[in-house]
């Protein structure tokens, strides 16, 4: 039980960190866009994908606008979100980071609640926004309300 319960404390901490880490770097890193726009996830889809989407995983999907073809598979469901945003390469780099910290928290029904929120709090930072959005703000609000999942 003891034993559980220290692996348990571990997991927190090394998620901690690693979420601080992204933080620091979200903010100080000299080349974020160019992981951004080398991440070979991200590349394997906008070359795999020709409807501007950059993400899409459990109902969630990412994109710089939206497309017909978006507005279709949107249409198709309730419980699908969409965001788009100009940093729709930014903010799906920053899904497959946060899904990659976040591994051993979320499992195959909470990773639904997972995507959907950080999606929701994109969507809100962006429609708050009162001037052009920088990247690096709306990345650092994603990252912030991810932290409920620590």
């Amino acid at each position: 039980m003891n034993q559980d319960i220290n692996k348990t404390k571990e997991l927190e901490i090394t998620t901690y960190k690693n979420i601080k880490k992204l933080e620091d770097f979200i903010l100080n890193g000299t080349d974020l866009e160019d992981r951004i726009n080398n991440h070979p996830r991200i590349l394997s889809h906008l070359s795999e994908n020709s409807d501007g989407s950059t993400w899409y995983g459990v109902d969630v999907l990412i994109a710089f606008e939206k497309t017909i073809e978006i507005r279709h598979w949107l249409s198709r469901s309730l419980s699908r979100c969409l965001v788009i945003t100009n940093h729709a390469k930014g903010l799906a780099w920053l899904f497959i980071v946060l899904g990659n910290i976040y591994v051993e928290k979320i499992d195959s029904v909470s990773k639904y609640f997972f995507y959907s929120d950080l999606a929701e709090s994109a969507n809100s930072y962006l429609r708050q926004a009162t001037q052009e959005v920088s990247l690096r703000h709306l990345l650092l609000a994603v990252v912030r309300s991810s932290k409920r999942y620590l």
